[in-house]
């Protein structure tokens, strides 16, 4: 995956999902033209207790999000 997909693709992310700013994603090649981006983060809770997060994005070569899911 080319460096300035890559870039546009984790600022969708960050900008749905600004607890996983500033991380860097685990990128796994997914078949032929498909890429799994895992990102880490942590989110807080109403009391202040860190939340683990973790959200994966499934994207293609020209860096079109397929899917998008998180998880706690």
């Amino acid at each position: 995956m080319e460096k300035s997909i890559l870039t546009r693709v984790c600022q969708k992310v960050y900008s749905r999902h600004p607890e996983v700013r500033n991380t860097q994603p685990k990128i796994t090649e997914q078949g032929e033209d498909k890429f799994l981006l895992i990102f880490t983060g942590t989110a807080f809770g109403a009391t202040g207790k860190p939340i683990p997060r973790t959200i994966r994005a499934v994207v293609d070569s020209t860096g079109k999000i397929i899917k998008i899911s998180s998880s706690r």
